[in-house]
């Protein structure tokens, strides 16, 4: 046991020796290994902050209803008649077409321009609060309130959030493909530096065998290489994406300030940092397992 942990410790030595031998190029190798990382999880985090801000919509589904402007009392009871027959309307409420712009006096500061007009050209409009948010559902309604000649638009306000779940998905997807393909670069990138590493060190390792060193002594720093490197690596990545957050945060928080809301971009959480680190890590292994073994057959 204490032999096993002696030549450990000698393949650990040897690795930072490797790295401390050419700090410039170790650091640009850091650097390539931190951009593969850092874009498929720059990715996730978009996404993951979509999810999030998803999360927040309303659960409820809504619509508005607006009626043409010629739109008579008998029309507004016709379309509230139909509005309570709908099983799937839990509650709606009617806007008259003065207390719109009331409404649109006070929010837009144009009180004095809308008060020159000679009429008020906002139609009477419903907003309904629907009990399920279904395609099939709401397109049934907004057949049947369209089918009525005083109904002049029906305004589903919940396929924005729908459109915004669709493209969740796709994120997603999305992010299972880019992170394949930086994957299966990381593992080129780390066979390409051990093969280098290999080479430059060849002497040093047919010298080792002559005496007597086993392929496992010889390739033990390689690996340790590759596991030190994709490590440090994928915290480069890290500080990568936490950086572009810092960055894009302000504007994030402006956004959402001219909707009246407050929003902060998140970094990924524990979970997701764990699994990145420990994917990094395998394959950086994986990519110098394969050359090391290659390039020992060859000098055999």
């Amino acid at each position: 046991m204490r032999q096993w942990l002696r030549l450990h410790r000698l393949a650990i030595g040897s690795t930072l020796r490797l790295f401390a031998g050419s700090p410039v190029a170790s650091g640009l190798n850091l650097l390539v290994v931190g951009i593969a990382v850092a874009l498929p999880l720059g990715l996730y985090t978009l996404v993951a902050n979509l999810q999030t801000l998803a999360g927040q919509l309303p659960t409820e589904a809504q619509a508005s209803v607006f009626l043409t402007p010629s739109a008579n009392p008998a029309d507004l009871a016709r379309v509230e008649a139909l509005l309570k027959q709908d099983d799937n309307v839990t509650h709606y409420r009617h806007i008259g077409k003065e207390e719109a712009l009331k409404e649109m006096e006070q929010s837009s500061g144009m009180g004095e321009l809308l008060a020159g007009l000679s009429s008020n050209p906002l139609p009477d409009a419903y907003t309904l609060t629907l009990r399920e948010g279904s395609p099939a559902l709401l397109d049934a309604l907004g057949n049947k309130l369209k089918a009525d000649p005083a109904v002049d638009v029906v305004q589903m306000d919940t396929e924005w959030a729908r459109r915004l779940a669709a493209l969740i998905v796709l994120g997603r997807e999305a992010v299972t493909t880019v992170a394949a393909l930086f994957g299966a670069g990381l593992l080129l990138i780390t066979a390409n530096l051990i093969r280098m590493q290999i080479l430059t060190r060849r002497d040093e390792i047919e010298v080792s065998k002559l005496i007597g060193a086993t392929d496992s002594f010889i390739r033990r720093p390689f690996l340790y290489f590759a596991i030190l490197q994709g490590l440090l690596g994928a915290l480069v990545g890290f500080g990568l994406v936490a950086a572009a957050l810092y960055r894009l945060a302000p504007s994030v928080a402006q956004l959402a300030a001219l909707y009246g809301e407050h929003y902060a971009l998140s970094l990924p959480d524990g979970h997701a940092f764990g699994i990145a680190l420990l994917a990094v890590t395998l394959l950086s292994l994986l990519g110098a397992s394969l050359s090391v073994r290659r390039h020992l057959r060859a000098l055999d």
